[in-house]
């Protein structure tokens, strides 16, 4: 292998690995907002500020990165709505 190969695969594995670490991160984040969905006081309240604010939320990120970042934050946005909708119809 080239030195240009190696540098380029010693990049795409850092990258890799960097990727991982967020992977991780945001699993963790995951968790911790369902646990605070799950022990809200007012889960209507909560709902009611979420769904006044989520249009906010979206177009104040419309535009920070391409695509695929579109359509994980999108998807992100309404698995949390979807949660949130679900806290407050449990009993």
């Amino acid at each position: 292998m080239t030195s240009e190969i190696t540098e380029i695969l010693d990049r795409l594995r850092a990258c890799e690995a960097v990727l991982e670490m967020h992977r991780g991160y945001l699993k963790a984040m995951e968790y911790a907002l369902r646990v605070s969905f799950l022990t809200h006081q007012d889960p209507g309240v909560l709902l009611d500020t979420w769904t006044r604010l989520l249009p906010s939320i979206a177009q104040s990120h419309e535009r920070d990165g391409g695509q695929e970042f579109a359509a994980a934050f999108q998807q992100s946005l309404t698995v949390l709505t979807e949660q949130i909708g679900a806290e407050c119809n449990m009993p």
